[in-house]
């Protein structure tokens, strides 16, 4: 197999024009196309378009018109009613006679006098059953309380106050006659003197 040889071309270094020659390609020429010699006139496509668009706008309309009930697109309309007031005769004020308050007693608690063994507001009472060990007077009706002086057995108390229950017992408020010390005692250790 032979191998051909090409052709040892020669250029001449003046007919290169380096700059213009590696320039990018521009766009290649073309063929210039014919042109029909009679153009549309640009007004037809536009009135073609605008008579579509208008009778698919009066179509939609008559569509609504027609279907009216059928879609209850009517709104409630307001209606403004005026109020026009009437004179009506108006009378001066009356006074009202101030009536100054009055400060109404308190009836004063009775003691059961018809009922004789009954602790009650007004009764002596005498101090029974401690053991001994006398009967705490204390300052407000709890166990808690401070405590004033112990209540000997056998000496007697007036009752002021009471009954109020309290951490399971009775108390009744009495009043010591020899120096008139008010304080709260038990009504287990308490016994309406004779």
């Amino acid at each position: 197999m032979s191998v051909q040889k090409t052709p040892d071309r020669r250029f001449d270094k003046g007919q290169i024009h380096w700059e213009e020659d590696l320039k990018p390609f521009r766009r290649l020429p073309r063929e210039r196309r014919e042109r029909p010699e009679q153009r549309t006139p640009a007004i037809i496509p536009m009135l073609v378009s605008f008579a579509l668009v208008g009778s698919a706008c009066l179509g939609a309309a008559i569509f609504i018109n027609q279907n009216r009930p059928a879609l209850n697109f009517s709104a409630p309309t307001a209606t403004i009613q005026v109020i026009i007031p009437t004179p009506t005769e108006t009378l001066p004020p009356t006074a009202t006679p101030y009536i100054a308050p009055t400060e109404t007693p308190l009836p004063e608690p009775t003691a059961p006098a018809n009922r004789p063994g009954i602790i009650g507001v007004g009764v002596r009472v005498m101090v029974v059953n401690t053991g001994g060990n006398g009967l705490n007077f204390r300052r407000e009706p709890s166990v808690n309380a401070e405590r004033i002086r112990r209540l000997p057995d056998g000496t007697f108390y007036e009752v002021v106050g009471g009954p109020q229950e309290n951490e399971g017992f009775v108390w009744w408020q009495l009043r010591d006659p020899s120096d008139g010390t008010i304080g709260w005692g038990v009504q287990n250790y308490l016994q309406p003197a004779p």
